[in-house]
């Protein structure tokens, strides 16, 4: 037998699986799924031809699924109505991640300036600053606040990035829009949203729109775009003020299949052109070509349309039951958790006792080394950086079966993670 592994994993979930974990350890950080992808795209997937497992030469995705994804793209988003495609905007397959596109276009950002660049963006909120802050990006962040059902207040906006202006002087300006929200599950209204855009219009800003969970969101909900209101209002803006900007999407999120890192950008043509064709060369090639083709495929099957429709059932159910075990079981008052209503996230806050009772452990070490569930942060850390401080709170994986959803809150409760301390 090889001998042990000696390779330093940077991940804390991993080491607290290492340590915990057994057969019945129930994963709620990170984004696990015990479901797998839909039975139709691992059909496709076994089906996929010979020649999509060489390279392909064009940068922009294998030809199949970059064509689908611009009808597919515009379509989900009724882009036709506000732009023309080819002319405003333009799409493209992704491979190895949303993050990844997100730090090409940091580096593009990059590209001859001068100052200090910064990112402004939500907090709590995804790891932006793992991203932007390994390319030098000074971090600011406005807060959505559960008084405020997770909404941005449009005015703290403007400030936060009103003094990102004047600090950075010439530098680059970003501006990360997660409209789907991660991990609070807010879907943020619309007129925000425009009022934000206008904003970082007026400052000069680039803008990021992560669409990571646009189509993961509960049944009778309309996801908004933040895809459309950027260009709705860059219509009429005058070309010289129009912003840098891109958009991600991941199609692994709403199908089952983070693993596969397949997913969309979008963005101006110059800047999908730039991302592609040559900051991709330099450290890559398109990648990753039969789970590609497999995408294809079953996003032009209608079968996809129908899982995503019943997915977004099992998610209204699901919020609905843990806020309920929450509620009932735990005893938590309403305004200590949040289930939302888009992404597979939701918050919920630390109990107010466990810091006298802890032990110097994280919470959620103190409860997966108790009940063998591992909750996640609900500020994200890069790995292999100190933890970072949750605020009292941690995050909570709604992607896994009903079922262990439940017997995850049932461990919690038998193992004494209740609102009040146990034994009073």
């Amino acid at each position: 037998m090889p001998p042990p592994v000696t390779l330093r994993n940077p991940y804390h979930d991993a080491f607290l699986r290492q340590k915990y974990g057994g057969d019945d350890f129930i994963p709620l950080s990170l984004g696990e799924t015990g479901n797998g992808p839909p039975e139709g795209l691992l059909a496709a997937l076994r089906q996929v031809t010979a020649d999509s497992h060489g390279y392909t030469l064009d940068p922009y995705g294998l030809p199949v699924l970059h064509h689908t994804l611009r009808t597919y793209i515009t379509e989900a988003h009724g882009l036709d109505s506000v732009a023309t495609l080819g002319v405003d905007y333009e799409v493209a397959a992704s491979e190895a991640s949303t993050r990844n596109t997100m730090f090409q276009f940091g580096r593009l950002l990059l590209e001859g300036s001068h100052g200090t660049p910064t990112l402004v963006c939500s907090s709590p909120g995804w790891d932006y600053a793992g991203v932007f802050g390994a390319l030098g990006f000074e971090i600011r962040t406005f807060p959505v606040l559960p008084e405020q059902e997770y909404q941005p207040a449009v005015s703290e906006f403007a400030d936060v990035l009103g003094r990102a202006r004047r600090d950075s002087a010439d530098g680059p300006l970003l501006v990360a829009l997660n409209v789907q929200h991660n991990p609070t599950g807010a879907n943020w209204e619309a007129g925000a949203v425009r009022e934000m855009v206008r904003s970082a219009i007026d400052a000069g800003a680039s803008i990021l729109v992560d669409d990571a969970y646009y189509a993961v969101h509960d049944a009778g909900i309309t996801p908004t775009s933040a895809l459309s209101i950027l260009l709705s209002e860059l219509r009429d803006t005058p070309p010289h003020r129009r912003p840098l900007w891109a958009g991600v999407r991941s199609m692994g999120k709403q199908f089952g299949c983070n693993g596969w890192g397949i997913g969309a950008t979008t963005g101006p043509p110059d800047v999908v052109e730039a991302l592609r064709t040559r900051l991709l060369p330099q450290y890559s090639y398109v990648s990753a070509t039969p789970l590609q083709a497999a995408m294809a495929a079953w996003l032009k099957n209608p079968a996809s349309d129908a899982y995503l429709a019943q997915q977004q059932e099992e998610y209204t159910e699901k919020r609905r039951l843990v806020g309920r075990l929450l509620s009932e079981n735990l005893g938590y008052p309403a305004e200590a958790y949040s289930v939302g209503t888009c992404g597979a996230y939701m918050l919920m806050r630390t109990p107010p006792w466990y810091t006298r009772r802890g032990g110097g452990l994280d919470f959620r070490e103190y409860v997966v080394s108790r009940t063998r569930v591992l909750l996640g942060e609900a500020f994200m850390t890069t790995p292999g950086m100190p933890l970072r401080d949750s605020h009292g709170y941690v995050r909570l994986f709604l992607g896994q079966p009903r079922a262990l959803l439940a017997e995850a809150l049932e461990r919690l409760t038998t193992g004494g993670f209740t609102w009040a301390e146990p034994g009073l």
